[in-house]
């Protein structure tokens, strides 16, 4: 069974090992040392553990990603969990909840964390399409960054992927979207002249940003900056009629934007973007989350209660309370919680945390039974 905080090493020395990889991996950090060192407001935020992304069908949806570039994966998680679990994932209603499949992906030589936390649910199950454009409110897509546009989509189109338009911008600057299987929308970004192994049918080296829709800029903006995002690079505020066919519209935009990114740990970034015109009013994935599209983003603290603490002193919502995470059994020393943005965007925090007993089932639920997937 692996733990969050496997997931938190692999996390934080990703990109170490990417820049030199002959180098042994590092130790696990101390965890400990690293709360003592923070001030009394800073919940330590270190970085990005994956995004949720929800599939009807999951073994298409790995293909497909595999075929991207995602060959590499960690899975052996359960497929059930406790009620506690159930309840972080703003399930209320149920005893537990049942995967068909699940794995948290990665994309092999990645210079940055691209992990994706592919999901399939059977019980409770949503069928529910995902958003349909970028400029909707939520997070509404990743961006995946390439050495070789072109070839990408020549080989993208073979597959027969959905591309919203053709690229915009000149070779070595320039953007596109495609959808995955199930609709979910990512930006297939190029930032210098195409290059890479050309007999490769992709040439993903990492993620770049998660793009986040919102409302109101200045009140999300303070909200993430409390979580950590500290850097700020405004964003151009308008954007061509060209450009905004590459997003799906039919009109020039007017936006409020900046990339906002974590000032330590990995350093990644979330691309917070104000769409003024035009605006699409449609609130964000609601509870539960097991809708088909992105719907969480996973981020990593060194002490999970103590977040929880600093965050609810700024009265800030949160789904449920915080859920050991993920054996099963209950008696983790690692767990999940979902903090809820101004617009209803669920952010994870994940992270060490003091061990609690193992609750019993609820009244009127059947003994817990804890599945997990067949070994492979």
């Amino acid at each position: 069974m692996k733990s969050f905080l496997l997931l938190l090493l692999l996390t934080l020395t990703n990109s170490a090992r990417a820049a030199a990889p002959d180098h042994p991996p590092p130790q696990m950090p101390d965890l400990r040392a690293m709360v003592e060192s923070l001030a009394d407001d800073d919940i330590g935020l270190l970085g990005r553990v994956h995004f949720a992304t929800h599939t009807n069908n999951w073994d298409r949806s790995r293909e497909f990603y595999r075929k991207l570039g995602y060959t590499d994966g960690m899975g052996g998680f359960p497929l059930t969990n406790t009620h506690q679990m159930a309840r972080a994932l703003g399930m209320f209603d149920i005893c537990q909840y049942e995967l068909a499949k699940g794995e948290v992906i990665q994309l092999a030589g990645s210079v940055n964390t691209a992990n994706i936390d592919l999901l399939q649910f059977k019980v409770p199950y949503r069928d529910d399409p995902p958003y349909d454009l970028p400029n909707h409110l939520g997070m509404a897509y990743a961006a995946l960054l390439t050495t070789n546009l072109a070839a990408d989509m020549e080989y993208l189109k073979s597959l027969n992927v959905d591309f919203l338009s053709e690229p915009y911008g000149i070779p070595g600057d320039r953007f596109v979207f495609f959808r995955d299987p199930d609709g979910v929308l990512y930006k297939l970004m190029e930032t210098a002249p195409p290059h890479g192994d050309k007999n490769a049918n992709m040439h993903l080296i990492a993620m770049p940003y998660i793009g986040i829709n919102v409302s109101d800029f200045e009140k999300s903006l303070a909200f993430y900056t409390a979580l950590g995002y500290t850097n700020h690079k405004p964003l151009a505020e308008t954007g061509t009629l060209e450009e905004a066919r590459a997003y799906g519209l039919d009109k020039p935009f007017r936006i409020k934007g900046a990339d906002i990114s974590l000032g330590r740990g990995d350093n990644h970034v979330l691309r917070l973007v104000q769409w003024v015109e035009p605006f699409n009013p449609e609130p964000s994935y609601p509870p539960p989350i097991n809708h088909i599209g992105i719907n969480r983003i996973a981020l990593i603290v060194p002490d999970l209660d103590r977040a929880i603490a600093i965050l609810k002193a700024r009265n800030v919502e949160f789904l449920s309370e915080a859920a050991p995470c993920c054996s099963g059994t209950g008696e983790d020393e690692s767990g999940i919680v979902h903090a809820i943005d101004p617009d209803g965007v669920f952010v994870e925090l994940v992270g060490a945390m003091a061990k609690r007993p193992p609750q019993p089932q609820p009244e009127g639920c059947p003994p817990l039974e804890i599945k997990l997937p067949p070994q492979s």
